[in-house]
């Protein structure tokens, strides 16, 4: 007996002013598809809270999703035909203004991925570092600071997690996961078990290493390690001359992971400065170490941060107060990025 399949409805996308047309697939979002064809456009969370990948809908019929909350994307403007790229199906053929950002980032294609978990290993009370061999494709190429999206069981939205190693053919790939209370996208993939399966697609995100040639900060709150972790990676695979400032932020002496790869990397190379920080330290922890709130940390440490470009993961109270006081050292706000969670 045949096997039946079942016709996927297309649409024209044509944007606006650069007059570039994409195709974009029944039950596809505007900003995947987007993607997809190798538009580069501005975007964060892509589910639909950040609000970076607004557009205009100039023409067409469109349905915004539930998920798009009144905050990001608000009443007047939604009535005025903006919309968020990445929480958008489309009903019609489109005309769009979105404005197109030119960047001298390498550009990585988008791919539907399955892979297997090699290895599933705590590395904290609550963050576990999980270990993937692509299968279909067996090579997905990837910049450090790039992150994947999951499938998860029972969920029709995706969860994202940012690689923890810089790309090589062949080797695996890492992430740092942290277990979130009644987090069933967290709790389903730190309960994956090696052998078993996972499909996603990826990588997305512009978070990558834009300049080498300068001094770098890096900043990293809990799980955010991971992508800064491939950062450093890339940043060392290659020569450099310059200084590099690693701060990473956690409550206790339990929560911290990894510090001894780090110091064992910056005997290595004496350019490379790990500074890790607790912010409550336990009276048991016996810590000699910098205390405090991450972003005090930094400005005790560097005063000077002129000329200086820097790359963030954490959570929302690190960033905005770090990026403060990156800001008061004299980082240019268009020389940080970061990822939040």
């Amino acid at each position: 007996m045949s096997k039946t399949t079942t016709a996927v409805e297309t649409y024209e996308i044509t944007l606006e002013p650069s007059g570039k047309v994409i195709t974009v697939k029944e039950g596809q979002t505007i900003l995947d598809a987007a993607i997809r064809n190798g538009i580069q456009v501005a975007y964060g969370c892509r589910h639909g809270s950040c609000s970076a990948c607004k557009c205009q809908v100039l023409e067409g019929d469109y349905e915004i999703m539930d998920r798009v909350s009144d905050y990001s994307l608000m009443s007047f403007e939604r009535e005025e035909g903006f919309t968020l790229m990445c929480s958008t199906l489309v009903e019609s053929d489109l005309v769009i203004e979105v404005e197109e950002e030119e960047s001298d980032l390498p550009f990585f294609s988008v791919h539907d991925f399955e892979a297997e978990v090699v290895e599933n290993k705590p590395y904290t009370h609550d963050i576990h570092m999980i270990k993937l061999k692509l299968q279909e494709p067996a090579e997905i190429p990837y910049g450090s600071g790039q992150f994947f999206e999951f499938d998860i069981p029972g969920l029709d939205d995706t969860r994202a997690y940012s690689v923890a190693n810089k790309y090589q053919d062949g080797s695996l790939v890492e992430f740092h996961i942290k277990r979130v209370p009644n987090g069933q996208g967290s709790n389903y993939m730190c309960d994956l078990k090696a052998g078993d399966t996972v499909t996603g697609s990826g990588p997305y995100g512009s978070m990558q290493l834009r300049d080498r040639n300068k001094d770098l900060i890096f900043v990293a709150g809990g799980s955010g390690m991971a992508p800064i972790k491939s950062l450093v990676e890339e940043v060392f695979s290659d020569t450099f001359e310059k200084e590099a400032w690693f701060f990473y932020g956690a409550r206790s002496k339990k929560d911290l992971y990894l510090a001894e790869e780090w110091m064992t990397l910056a005997e290595k190379y004496p350019n490379f400065h790990f500074i890790p920080a607790l912010s409550q330290p336990d009276a048991d922890d016996g810590w000699d170490g910098a205390t405090g709130f991450i972003a005090d940390v930094i400005s005790s440490t560097l005063e000077n941060m002129t000329n200086m470009d820097a790359y963030l993961c954490g959570p929302p109270i690190m960033i905005e107060t770090a990026c403060d006081a990156l800001s008061k050292g004299g980082v240019k706000g268009t020389d940080i990025s970061y990822d939040e969670f």
